[in-house]
């Protein structure tokens, strides 16, 4: 627990809206480390494709530095 409160990064949960900069964008894209993908139905896709694309309603679970996942929580707000 220690190295985790050491760490230069943390993870967080992201949420994709509909119209947002993350809504269609390709998980490779994203710049954050994408660790899993929770559809809009609840199923959670550990470890995605690099190419699969995210939607609407879609959570991404991310490991990131707090400046890149402010960004990304910025981008995934409606335009």
């Amino acid at each position: 627990a220690s190295l985790l409160r050491a760490a230069d990064e943390t993870m967080a949960a992201v949420e994709v809206a509909e119209g947002s900069a993350l809504d269609g964008l390709a998980v490779g894209a994203v710049d954050a480390t994408v660790v899993a993908v929770r559809d809009a139905e609840g199923a959670v896709t550990p470890l995605p494709s690099r190419s699969r694309s995210l939607a609407a309603g879609e959570t991404l679970y991310v490991v990131a530095r707090p400046e890149a996942i402010r960004r990304l929580e910025a981008a995934g707000r409606p335009a």
